[in-house]
């Protein structure tokens, strides 16, 4: 069994330290949970994390870890629907889903559920008439702040015809609910893809755009760790061929980073001293981009940005930005583009190869597992979720 405390008493401070990230590379064996296609996993880093799936039979399944063992699956719907969930800080798990009520496109429900105290709460409606559209189901997006307090956002239609919508949020906790919903942009016209990022000290960034190959506009709106939410900004304007799919991170400094993508490109924008870059195309696309992109930003706002290339060395890619810095020469991954951080500045990408870039370090050290993985990370532990049925491993990472 490694030892850290021998690791501390190595001669040199700098080879202590890249000795001991190494051993954060050793990944569990993947321990089965239960058979179905899993959805999302999530961690908090000290104790406590989560799964949601789709069993075989349908509907939505979860199974919560708090430390001594992977619990039996619990069915948080009949229905089968696009999910997501996150773990909070003190051990709480907030999950959410969607689902067409009609043979039509819209009104879309969404709900939630809370795991609190060794057990699921009662399913909470957030809305009967999200909007969606032939590429969406309006998922709504979920984080926690470092409160344990949690924030959803979604995309509500205001007026059926002509269809008008509108982005919500509430806010709340598993032992308060949520509360009353607020509207924080009416940008547009309705778009159908939203994502959130929020900070251990509560401030937020939500991004609006549309999904699939459309196009559209890319919308940002902030919030402040007062919990005031500020004007919506334009960083994406209208008018570009299938300029899509925005994805936001967030660092606990107040940097955000948006990248997304445009026909056969990626654009991205910054916001440094509470003031957006004007949107530029990410350096380091090589011939013509693919259908996916990602970011992630470490607590001190340092970011990841994740593209694929199809046309000149197809594949995966990684570039780094230091914060108030330029982005890095792109780096290949044998990895997906989704990407995650910790708040030290570890970044893990998903993927069959899973690909770890450790705090402190510029290189990436990947593992491969039998089937893709979807990945998490928290201070402390990232966490890797491994098809074809619902597997868990765990790897240490500052």
């Amino acid at each position: 069994m490694y030892d850290f405390r021998n690791c501390l008493k190595a001669a040199a401070l700098v080879v202590t330290a890249l000795a001991c990230s190494a051993t954060a590379q050793t990944w569990s064996s993947p321990m089965l949970v239960a058979n179905g296609g899993g959805q999302a996993v999530s961690t908090n880093g000290v104790g406590t994390s989560a799964v949601i799936f789709t069993p075989l039979s349908g509907g939505l399944q979860a199974s919560v870890n708090t430390g001594s063992g992977w619990s039996a699956p619990t069915t948080l719907t009949s229905v089968s629907a696009p999910a997501n969930v996150v773990v909070a800080p003190n051990g709480d798990v907030l999950a959410v889903w969607s689902f067409r009520t009609t043979n039509t496109y819209t009104p879309v429900e969404a709900q939630a559920a809370f795991f609190h105290g060794g057990h699921w709460g009662n399913t909470l409606t957030i809305s009967t008439n999200v909007y969606g559209n032939v590429s969406s189901l309006g998922l709504p997006s979920i984080a926690f702040d470092g409160y344990s307090q949690a924030t959803v956002v979604w995309e509500q239609i205001t007026n059926p015809s002509p269809m008008s919508c509108a982005l919500e949020v509430a806010t709340g906790s598993a032992a308060s609910g949520f509360g009353s919903a607020k509207t924080i942009s009416t940008a547009s016209t309705c778009f159908g893809w939203n994502k959130l990022a929020v900070t251990s000290g509560g401030q937020a960034v939500a991004v609006e755009g549309v999904p699939g190959i459309l196009s559209g506009a890319v919308v940002a709106i902030g919030r402040d760790s007062t919990g005031t939410w500020g004007a919506p900004v334009t960083i994406g304007a209208a008018g570009v061929y299938r300029q899509r799919q925005p994805n936001v991170g967030l660092g606990n400094d107040g940097t955000a980073v948006v990248v997304w993508l445009i026909n056969g490109g990626v654009r991205y924008s910054v916001r440094s001293g509470g003031t957006w870059s004007a949107a530029a195309a990410l350096p380091g696309v090589a011939g013509t981009a693919g259908g996916a992109s990602g970011v992630a930003v470490d607590g001190s706002g340092n970011a990841v940005a994740t593209f694929q290339q199809v046309a000149i060395s197809p594949g995966t890619y990684a570039t780094y930005r230091p914060v108030g810095g330029s982005w890095q020469t792109k780096v290949q991954l044998n990895s997906s583009t989704q990407i995650v951080a910790t708040p030290a500045g570890t970044f893990v990408a998903g993927g069959i190869t899973v690909s770890t870039r450790l705090a402190g370090t510029s290189t990436w050290n990947q593992h491969t597992f039998p089937d893709v993985a979807k990945v998490n990370a928290a201070a402390g532990l990232a966490i890797a979720m491994v098809g074809p049925q619902v597997s868990v491993s765990t790897a240490s990472v500052p």
